[in-house]
């Protein structure tokens, strides 16, 4: 790959490594090291909880039940949940989930857990690829502390241990801004084969996990260096005609394929409705104006957004040096973008996380970030602020929606906010390494207690599982036929398998009527209707169990018939 200068500069230096001509070098011998302190410390991080959250509704659910679908029916080309066709996204993540529960040596009896492990992966690579970065734009301790910062973020720990695309999408982008920040510290801008295979790779899986995204953020990158540089020998050294060629290869195949099994109503569901309806207006009550991400920002990217404001000052004072601005390039006009568009969730700026974490670490390396600038203190107080109130505020949610205080909860609580505490006093007396240490244990710290504490425990949020457990202590036979009424969401799918009927209490009471052994879940409101419908002869005396409790999706409380036959 390309050359880099192995020489670290200073703490107080000013100037990130300059690009050095001469013979191109791997990357990875000389940064093994801490390429595998990150990848240890990430997953030590992120793990905990992969195997203990339940099942969330309703992204993750879907994802999961059309991946489990593919190991059940042998069909790896055409999505499905049930008989719904599931277009909205492309093919990417259902193949590596389900590749992964096949590897695992479950197939299609591989727990929840197994379905999760790509996301774990997708942070990984995040990490890994952000220290990358941060260490071809500076030093290897620079690309340490922002692989530290974004592994430490409380969004790439959520978005780790939820099986979806935004994790694995993320390793994507990072993946292809790596190839370019390797490409544009290289003076001569000679072409590599590793490093545009990278590039090209990434562009390919990319489109698979999730259409254009990863392609915008990197195309805008390039269009910004270029239109600074007023010259396109980054692009030309990239050996773009070779390198799309091998991108369509890579996304054409399923392209063609599921445009030709769904006569073009993919691309009808995935492009017009999904991507366009977002850009137009706000989804699926997800609508905001623009800023919101920026606000929004400010908490998912907690630890990392106390110190972004102060950052974001000093990148523009300096935006002249090219390793900051190769970080404008990459975060700024991607995110005026997502902005721009309509519907907004916060994983949609998760790719530009890592450039704010390698932002503030080759500022916090130069010593142009620290206890000297006006603002520090004040800035990383906020890491003790959050640690009090996001430790707490879990503990008061589980009081509220449980009923009971949990004590694991309340003394995690008081760890975390002792740790952040911590840190913050650390910072502020300018201990750089101490503090960051504390900092990214306090993040740690309120993943455990979120991840692996509370949530689990707090069974009221998991309507699913304990309908599930219940459907088992009612069953009469090993397959029964399972039909629900007045609770649609996709989780109870996999909960309780494929077949399971989600309907009209009508339709509901003539499948428990015409099968010989069934179990029939009604909400309570929907009741008489079911009674009705069955008849005087099939109607049971008495519910054969009752499940109250609500779900993550809308947190509305309800209440769960249970009828059994025979």
């Amino acid at each position: 790959m390309d050359s880099e200068s192995d020489k670290e500069t200073s703490e107080g230096e000013g100037a990130a490594a300059a690009p050095v001509p001469g013979k191109a070098r791997p990357f990875v011998r000389p940064h093994l090291v801490n390429l595998l302190i990150l990848a240890f410390v990430t997953l030590a991080l992120l793990a905990p909880g992969i195997s203990l959250l339940p099942l969330t509704d309703r992204d993750e659910a879907l994802y999961v039940q059309a991946s489990h679908q593919m190991l059940e029916t042998g069909n790896w080309v055409d999505i499905r949940f049930q008989e719904e066709p599931r277009y909205k996204k492309p093919v990417g993540i259902y193949w590596i989930q389900a590749a992964t529960a096949e590897l695992s040596g479950y197939a299609a009896n591989a727990p929840l857990w197994v379905y999760r492990l790509p996301s774990l992966l997708g942070a990984v690579l995040t990490v890994l690829f952000t220290y990358g970065i941060g260490a071809t734009l500076g030093t290897k301790r620079a690309g340490l502390f922002a692989g530290l910062l974004a592994a430490s973020t409380m969004l790439l720990g959520f978005e780790a241990r939820i099986a979806k695309t935004d994790a694995m999408l993320c390793a994507t982008v990072l993946a292809a801004e790596f190839a370019l920040a390797r490409a544009y510290v290289d003076p001569a801008r000679e072409r590599s084969f590793p490093r545009n295979a990278l590039f090209w790779t990434a562009m390919g899986i990319g489109i698979l996990i999730k259409g254009p995204i990863t392609v915008l953020v990197a195309g805008l990158t390039i269009l910004a260096i270029s239109a600074k540089e007023r010259s396109t020998t980054l692009w030309q050294s990239l050996s773009p005609v070779k390198g799309i060629v091998w991108m369509l290869l890579l996304a054409l195949p399923w392209l063609i394929a599921i445009g030709w099994i769904s006569g073009g109503s993919f691309f009808t569901q995935a492009v017009g409705r999904d991507m366009l309806g977002k850009v137009a207006s706000g989804q699926e009550s997800h609508g905001a104006p623009p800023g919101m991400h920026l606000l929004v920002a400010l908490g998912t990217f907690w630890p990392l957004s106390v110190l972004a404001p102060l950052a974001v000052v000093q990148a523009w004072k300096s935006r002249r040096e090219p390793a900051i601005f190769f970080l404008i390039a990459w975060a700024l006009p991607g995110w005026i973008v997502f902005e721009a568009v309509a519907t907004k969730l916060p994983n949609y700026v998760l790719p530009f996380m890592p450039a704010l974490a390698v932002l503030i670490a080759l500022l916090l390396d130069r010593g142009t970030l620290g206890p000297t600038r006006r603002g520090w203190r004040v800035s990383v107080a906020f890491i003790a602020v959050g640690s009090l109130l996001v430790g707490f505020g879990l503990n008061i949610a589980f009081l509220i929606y449980q009923g009971y205080a949990s004590w694991q909860g309340l003394v995690g609580a008081v760890v975390v906010a002792c740790l952040g505490l911590m840190a913050s006093r650390l910072l502020s007396s300018g201990r750089l390494r101490s503090g960051l240490a504390a900092t990214i244990a306090a993040s740690g710290g309120l993943m455990l207690l979120g991840y692996v504490i509370l949530l689990p425990a707090a069974r009221q949020l998991w309507l699913s599982d304990d309908l599930a457990e219940a459907v088992a202590s009612v069953r009469h036979c090993e397959a029964p036929a399972i039909s629900v009424v007045g609770y649609g969401e996709p989780s109870t799918v996999f909960r309780l398998g494929t077949t399971l009927l989600r309907t009209s209490a009508p339709v509901a009471a003539e499948a428990f009527r015409t099968n010989e052994c069934a179990v029939a879940i009604v909400a309570e409101d929907a009741r008489d209707e079911f009674m009705a419908a069955l008849g005087e002869a099939e109607r049971p005396a008495e519910p054969a169990a009752t499940v109250s409790g609500r779900n993550l999706n809308g947190m509305k409380l309800r209440t769960m018939l249970l009828f059994s036959k025979p």
